[in-house]
C-alpha cells in the first residue's frame, strides 16, 4: 500500500525542493541512490542512500535511523 502523506516523506520531498511528493517519487524511483531521511523524531537529516534502505546510519544524530523515501512511500 502506498503512503504519500507520511510527515517524514513530505519533509524529505520539501527538503529536496519538491512541492509534491508524487513529483519527488517520479524523479527518484529508478535511481541507484535516492534521498533518505532520519526517522528519529528530533532529527530531519537527509542523505542519499540505497533505494531499499531501512536502517541507515544518520551522520547527524548517530543512530541507525535513516530510511529511503521509496520505503516510506511503500514502493519498496
Amino acid at each position: 500500500m502506498f503512503n504519500l502523506s507520511h510527515p517524514k516523506l513530505v519533509t524529505l520531498a520539501e527538503a529536496e525542493g519538491y512541492a509534491e511528493v508524487a513529483n519527488f517519487l517520479e524523479d527518484h524511483t529508478l535511481g541507484s541512490v535516492v534521498p533518505a531521511i532520519c526517522v528519529a523524531s528530533d532529527c530531519d537529516h537527509t542523505a542519499d542512500l540505497e533505494p531499499d534502505q531501512r536502517a541507515g546510519f544518520c551522520e547527524a544524530c548517530g543512530r541507525a535511523s535513516m530510511k529511503s523515501g521509496l520505503v516510506f512511500a511503500g514502493l519498496i
